[in-house]
Order: structure tokens, then sequence, then C-alpha cells
């Protein structure tokens, strides 16, 4: 089978923030989030942790859930607004103490492996106009939907808290239909937005993003820029052996090797390896799975191959291991699920 050095979902480096807010927001709603939390390996106590970081996957997996319960279109700019420029920590003082908004965006950009953010974030520039591009590259509509909205109104919120000022962007563009009512979107940003457009955009002026910050001080910026390479070296380690990991799993697919194997080829003992594999939150029977399910999906949706021998490609003793996992990952049968793929869906 190909190798592919893609960190996997189990990869867990990703700050919590947002389902610490989306679990806030629940609480005010009345709505518990405890059995999502806890099917996607999370507690409410672990929450708390300052340590924690969550995977992709087991973020996507508690927003989904959380929406569907909440039934409200506008959830992403309610918890994204909902959380304050401190909530991102270390982060969150080296942008207050830039000198210039746009001197915080690039920071952000920068360590945006340390924001807690489940989107991918650019810049592009045209004349005096800086755009800041949000991109999710996984997910379910819904949940994607979500995120750009929290992203959107996260940043929003930034702005104002290091201006002190009622901040607004020029433009918001979004690469989605409209929905029924949008005018939630044109209050919350105070600025056209424009839906189905060709990029998730947040547009501000020249005037805009050269305004200085008031929070502006030039050692707290140095102090917090040494903190957050430090960190976020750790993180990129971390995020890298779990790759690397994972590529080797699904290049000697379909025998699932020991653990121990692994550890002699990384240099490192089976111990250490366990221990840095849950300081991510993941476990090498986890890490398996997740190989094994891109692996079927990649073969479902490639081709006709006969079950068996996707069973067998995949390490499954026979196709009815086979039939329960996908179950598992996918609420439907193998069969059920290469029809989806190949028909797009």
């Amino acid at each position: 089978m190909s190798t592919i050095l893609i960190p996997p979902a189990p990869s867990a480096t990703i700050s919590p923030h947002i389902i610490r807010y989306l679990v806030k927001e629940a609480e005010r709603r009345d709505i518990s989030l405890e059995r999502p939390l806890r099917e996607a390996g999370l507690t409410p106590d672990v929450l708390d942790a300052p340590s924690l970081r969550v995977s992709f996957r087991q973020g996507s997996a508690v927003i989904d859930a959380a929406l569907r319960l909440f039934d409200d279109p506008t959830a992403g700019l309610v918890v994204g607004g909902a959380q304050p420029i401190t909530a991102s920590g270390v982060l969150g003082l080296g942008m207050m103490s830039s000198p210039r908004i746009i001197d915080a965006i690039h920071l952000g950009l920068r360590f945006q492996n340390l924001a807690g953010s489940m989107v991918r974030w650019s810049t592009a520039a045209r004349g005096d106009m800086l755009s800041v591009i949000a991109e999710v590259t996984d997910g379910e509509q819904l949940v994607s939907a979500f995120l750009i909205d929290e992203g959107f109104a996260n940043i929003t919120r930034m702005a104002r808290d290091v201006t002190g000022q009622r901040f607004h962007p020029v433009r918001v563009e979004l690469a989605r239909p409209a929905p029924s009512d949008a005018t939630s979107h044109g209050r919350w940003f105070g600025c056209p937005v424009e839906f189905g457009a060709t990029r998730n955009a947040w547009t501000l002026s020249e005037g805009q993003w050269r305004l200085p910050s008031p929070f502006a001080d030039a050692w707290t910026l140095r102090g917090t820029l040494a903190l957050l390479e430090e960190e976020s070296v750790g993180v990129i380690d971390r995020q890298e052996l779990v790759a690397v990991l994972a590529a080797r799993i699904d290049a000697e697919l379909p025998e699932i090797a020991p653990l121990s194997r692994h550890a002699r080829a990384l240099a490192l003992s089976e111990r250490t390896l366990r221990r840095r594999l849950a300081d991510v939150q993941a476990t090498y029977s986890a890490l398996v799975d997740d190989v094994r399910r891109r692996a079927v999906t990649r073969m479902l949706g490639q081709g006709t191959l006969p079950m068996n021998d996707v069973a067998a490609a995949a390490g499954y003793g026979d196709d009815r291991s086979l039939r329960r996992a996908a179950r598992r990952w996918f609420g439907c049968s193998p069969a059920a699920m290469r029809q989806r793929l190949q028909n797009g869906q």
C-alpha cells in the first residue's frame, strides 16, 4: 500500500478553546453535551486541563452533536463572539502587545497551530485591502459552516478587544449558499456579507489594518514570542511523530506490527513511544484503527475490489470484521459506503 505522510485524525494538537466555549453555550441553553463529549473520549473535567489537546475528529464529533441539539444556524457567531482574545492564552497576550492590527493578525497566523483553531488560515492582499482567508479541509458541511462562522466572529471579537473599538470588517465572503435568514450575519459583522462566494474571506481596509493597539509593548511581545516558539516546536514534534507512525502502519498493512517494532525503528523505547502518544491523547490501537479506516475508504472509493480482498488488505481476518468496523466508522455497510463514495456523496 502507498505511504501517506498526513497527520491522522488521532493526532491531538488542537487547543480545545472552541469546545470549551461550545460547552459553555450549551449550558446557557440548558443543553447537556456530556454524552457527545464522552463518545469523543472527553469529559467536562478533562476540558479544564490546561495541557489538553484534541484531534480534529474529536472536535468535529462534539461540534456536530452540539449543532444538531442547538438547531441554530447562528451558533458559530455566538460561540466565536463569546471568546475574548485572552482565551488564546499566551498567543492572545502576544497579539494584544503587537504594534498594529496587521501585526496581531500575522502573529495569530504564524502560531495558528497553538490558537485552538480547526481552520487553516492565510492572508491575501489586493490593493490597500487585506483579506484573512479561512479553509476547512475536512468535516461535514454543517461543521465546516460553524467553524468558518466561529473563526470570523472570533477574529472580529479579537480586533475589538485589541483596539477597544466597535470594530467591523469592510466585507465578509462565505463560500456556501445563503441561509433562509442571513440577517444575523450582517448584524454581527456590521458590513456586507456575500454568500455563494468563491472563498471564505474577512477583509479590512488599509485604515483598519494599520490601526495601533493601545496595549502595544515591545518587551511583552518579545517575551511572548519566545514562549510561543518553544511551545510550537513541541506541538510540531508531537504531530510529526504521530504522522510518521501512521505512515509506518499504513505501509505495513495488512500486517499489524507490535508497537515495540515501530519504537525500535524510531530509535525510541516502547515505553517512551507510548508516553509520547499519550501526550497527544492518542493510543496505538486508535491509530491503527484510523489508518485502517483511511485505507478502507481509499479502496472503497477507487475501485471494485471484492470485500473479502478489502478486508484482507486492511488486516482483517474476514469481511465480517470489516462490516463491523465499517458500521462503527461510517454508520453503514462497506457496500453502502462504496456506493456513496463513488457517487460523490
